[in-house]
Protein backbone atom coordinates (compact mmCIF):
# COMPACT_ATOMS: atom_id res chain seq x y z
CA UNK A 1 0.00 0.00 0.00
CA UNK A 2 1.35 3.41 -0.99
CA UNK A 3 2.16 5.86 1.77
CA UNK A 4 -0.08 8.93 1.93
CA UNK A 5 1.98 12.09 1.32
CA UNK A 6 2.25 14.56 4.18
CA UNK A 7 0.47 17.93 4.12
CA UNK A 8 3.69 19.70 3.08
CA UNK A 9 4.87 17.14 0.52
CA UNK A 10 4.44 19.54 -2.38
CA UNK A 11 6.27 22.42 -0.69
CA UNK A 12 9.37 23.69 -2.45
CA UNK A 13 11.36 22.84 0.66
CA UNK A 14 10.32 19.16 0.69
CA UNK A 15 11.03 18.82 -3.02
CA UNK A 16 14.39 20.57 -2.68
CA UNK A 17 15.44 18.42 0.29
CA UNK A 18 14.67 15.23 -1.58
CA UNK A 19 16.75 16.36 -4.57
CA UNK A 20 19.66 17.72 -2.50
CA UNK A 21 19.94 14.59 -0.37
CA UNK A 22 20.16 12.54 -3.58
CA UNK A 23 22.86 14.89 -4.91
CA UNK A 24 24.95 14.37 -1.77
CA UNK A 25 24.57 10.58 -1.59
CA UNK A 26 28.10 10.02 -2.93
CA UNK A 27 29.52 12.02 0.02
CA UNK A 28 27.19 11.36 2.94
CA UNK A 29 23.97 9.57 3.74
CA UNK A 30 20.75 10.99 5.11
CA UNK A 31 21.64 10.00 8.67
CA UNK A 32 24.98 11.85 8.44
CA UNK A 33 23.18 14.95 7.16
CA UNK A 34 20.62 14.81 9.98
CA UNK A 35 23.34 14.47 12.61
CA UNK A 36 25.38 17.30 11.08
CA UNK A 37 22.25 19.47 11.12
CA UNK A 38 21.84 18.78 14.84
CA UNK A 39 18.64 16.76 14.69
CA UNK A 40 18.39 14.42 17.66
CA UNK A 41 16.12 12.17 15.63
CA UNK A 42 17.81 11.27 12.30
CA UNK A 43 14.35 10.42 10.97
CA UNK A 44 13.54 14.14 10.99
CA UNK A 45 14.94 14.52 7.47
CA UNK A 46 12.57 11.83 6.21
CA UNK A 47 9.68 13.63 7.88
CA UNK A 48 10.70 16.93 6.24
CA UNK A 49 11.31 15.31 2.88
CA UNK A 50 7.96 13.50 2.95
CA UNK A 51 6.16 16.68 3.99
CA UNK A 52 5.04 15.29 7.34
CA UNK A 53 6.41 18.30 9.19
CA UNK A 54 7.68 21.83 8.55
CA UNK A 55 11.24 22.97 9.04
CA UNK A 56 11.56 25.19 12.10
CA UNK A 57 13.03 28.51 11.00
CA UNK A 58 15.70 28.35 13.71
CA UNK A 59 17.03 25.12 12.13
CA UNK A 60 17.59 26.57 8.66
CA UNK A 61 21.24 27.58 9.14
CA UNK A 62 22.36 24.23 10.55
CA UNK A 63 20.46 22.27 7.90
CA UNK A 64 21.84 24.49 5.14
CA UNK A 65 25.38 23.84 6.41
CA UNK A 66 24.76 20.08 6.54
CA UNK A 67 23.34 20.16 3.01
CA UNK A 68 26.17 22.42 1.80
CA UNK A 69 23.74 25.03 0.46
CA UNK A 70 23.24 28.76 0.87
CA UNK A 71 21.50 29.50 4.21
CA UNK A 72 19.62 32.46 2.70
CA UNK A 73 18.04 30.17 0.13
CA UNK A 74 17.12 27.62 2.82
CA UNK A 75 15.54 30.38 4.93
CA UNK A 76 13.36 31.47 1.99
CA UNK A 77 12.20 27.89 1.51
CA UNK A 78 11.45 27.51 5.23
CA UNK A 79 9.51 30.79 5.41
CA UNK A 80 7.48 29.87 2.33
CA UNK A 81 6.70 26.48 3.85
CA UNK A 82 5.45 28.13 7.03
CA UNK A 83 2.63 29.66 4.98
CA UNK A 84 2.88 32.94 6.84
CA UNK A 85 2.46 35.38 3.97
CA UNK A 86 2.89 38.40 6.26
CA UNK A 87 6.27 37.17 7.49
CA UNK A 88 7.35 36.35 3.95
CA UNK A 89 6.31 39.83 2.73
CA UNK A 90 8.11 41.56 5.63
CA UNK A 91 11.21 39.49 4.94
CA UNK A 92 11.22 40.71 1.32
CA UNK A 93 10.50 44.32 2.34
CA UNK A 94 13.20 44.50 5.00
CA UNK A 95 15.91 42.39 3.42
CA UNK A 96 15.00 42.84 -0.23
CA UNK A 97 15.40 40.22 -2.88
CA UNK A 98 17.72 37.65 -1.39
CA UNK A 99 20.23 36.29 -3.84
CA UNK A 100 21.97 33.01 -3.11
CA UNK A 101 25.64 32.46 -3.93
CA UNK A 102 24.61 30.35 -6.92
CA UNK A 103 22.38 33.16 -8.19
CA UNK A 104 25.26 35.62 -7.79
CA UNK A 105 27.22 33.38 -10.16
CA UNK A 106 24.39 33.56 -12.72
CA UNK A 107 24.30 37.35 -12.41
CA UNK A 108 28.04 37.58 -12.97
CA UNK A 109 27.76 35.48 -16.15
CA UNK A 110 24.81 37.58 -17.34
CA UNK A 111 26.76 40.79 -16.80
CA UNK A 112 29.81 39.39 -18.55
CA UNK A 113 27.78 38.06 -21.50
CA UNK A 114 25.91 41.36 -21.91
CA UNK A 115 28.99 43.55 -21.59
CA UNK A 116 27.45 45.03 -18.44
CA UNK A 117 24.70 46.58 -20.54
CA UNK A 118 21.85 45.88 -18.07
CA UNK A 119 19.72 44.03 -20.61
CA UNK A 120 15.95 43.88 -20.21
CA UNK A 121 14.40 40.43 -20.06
CA UNK A 122 12.70 39.70 -23.35
CA UNK A 123 10.26 36.91 -24.10
CA UNK A 124 12.97 35.24 -26.20
CA UNK A 125 15.53 35.43 -23.36
CA UNK A 126 12.94 34.18 -20.86
CA UNK A 127 12.12 31.23 -23.14
CA UNK A 128 15.81 30.42 -23.59
CA UNK A 129 16.42 30.40 -19.82
CA UNK A 130 13.33 28.29 -19.16
CA UNK A 131 14.50 25.84 -21.82
CA UNK A 132 17.83 25.43 -19.99
CA UNK A 133 15.87 24.13 -17.01
CA UNK A 134 13.40 22.09 -19.04
CA UNK A 135 10.42 24.35 -18.33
Amino acid sequence: MARKPGPHATSDLAIYLDRRILELRHKKNQRDIAIAAGFTNPNMLSMLKNGDTKLAVDRTASLAAALEVDPKYMLRLALAQQGNETMFRIYDEVIGTVVSQNEVGWLEVLREASGNSDPAITSRARSALRAIFGK
